[in-house]
């Protein structure tokens, strides 16, 4: 697929931060990116709302205002996500000062966590086009029951609610642990994921679930089983690195879905290591499989990406080609 890329002169951005993000560090990590920015020559415009609600308005006001010429986000892959409801496809650059707890976005396009070298990438201004995945939940029973859906046609399927996503979308094993995360308030950071990990992995059990490749296309695919958990991403990693679709190119315009199917918890256990490292490319129990958009329902499943909930399943999962404009470093 193509892309572009360009130069865009940088002299004023909005900068919006999430002072809970990377544990209370990102207000320390802004300040010291605002100042280097205005060391360069850079005005910044500090925006940062009291709820997710307001800082999503005043992203959308920063995205319609000429005179700024990117926005930039200081926080992690739920404030970038945060920040692509009113970027995505609006052709403003969006920069990154990585302050998260994962920073897979940042992984994934190279920008340095250092919040002085971020900034340098920021004030030069280069850009690329990247592709982006936009979550539609859709209402219950909208693709039928399972077995029912060889002619699926997606065309007149209404949406409850839409999101755009930049990393990975997930459901299954994955949900249930994101689920768990957000439930418990100790220990704080990437332990408390970890913990939520082995409380779910307690109780695991594959799901049933309804999964369709292309829904509506000549490429069609149905797959119909009980599934550990799905992965569509634009991009590689999620959970702060967990390369769960190593192969992924955020510029090829397609989804890399990642199915754990049904698997002893045994197995299951063996194989999150490969999951970690990307190693698995011909695991059993794991498929690999590539598709413009994915129809997917599992029963109680809440479906998430960028590491935020999104909704309840069933949901129809996109890409959408060049839709992002991300400030990247000059190759």
């Amino acid at each position: 697929m193509s892309f572009q890329v360009g130069t865009a002169p940088i002299k004023r951005v909005a900068m919006l931060t999430n002072p809970a993000a990377g544990k209370g560090a990102a207000t320390r990590i802004a300040d010291r990116a605002r100042g280097h920015l205005n060391e360069l020559g850079v005005d910044v415009v500090a925006i940062q709302g009291s709820t997710a609600a307001a800082s999503r308005e005043l992203a959308a006001a920063m995205v319609a205002d000429d005179r700024i010429d990117a926005l930039v986000v200081c926080g992690g892959d739920g404030l970038i996500s945060l920040a692509l409801q009113e970027q995505a496809q609006s052709g403003k650059p969006l920069g990154i000062i990585p302050a998260g707890t994962g920073n897979d976005h940042a992984r994934e396009y190279n920008i340095p966590t250092d919040p002085l070298k971020a900034a340098e990438v920021v004030a030069a201004g280069f850009w690329t086009t990247t592709d982006l995945g936009r979550m539609r939940q859709c209402e219950e029973g909208a693709f039928g029951a399972r077995g029912d859906m060889a002619s699926l046609d997606i065309s007149g399927i209404d949406a409850v609610s839409t999101s755009w996503f930049g990393t990975i979308a997930c459901a299954g094993f994955d949900s249930l642990v994101s689920d768990r995360t957000n439930k418990i308030t100790w220990p704080k950071g990437r332990n408390r994921y970890n913990l939520a990990i082995v409380m779910e992995f307690v109780n695991f059990h594959s799901i049933p679930t309804r999964l369709v490749l292309d829904p509506g296309m000549e490429t069609q695919r149905v797959l119909d089983g009980k599934v550990t958990l799905c992965a569509m991403g634009n991009t590689r990693s999620y959970g702060g690195g967990m390369k769960i679709c190593p192969d992924a190119d955020h510029h090829d315009g397609l989804l890399d879905v990642t199915i754990l199917g049904q698997l002893s918890k045994p197995k299951v256990a063996a194989k999150f290591g490969k999951i970690f490292s990307g190693n698995i490319r011909d695991e059993e129990g794991i498929d690999l499989h590539r598709a413009h958009s994915v129809a997917i329902d599992m029963p109680g499943i809440n479906g998430y990406a960028d590491g935020d909930l999104f909704a309840p399943l069933p949901m129809l999962v996109e890409i959408v080609p060049g839709a992002g404009r991300y400030i990247v470093p000059r190759p």
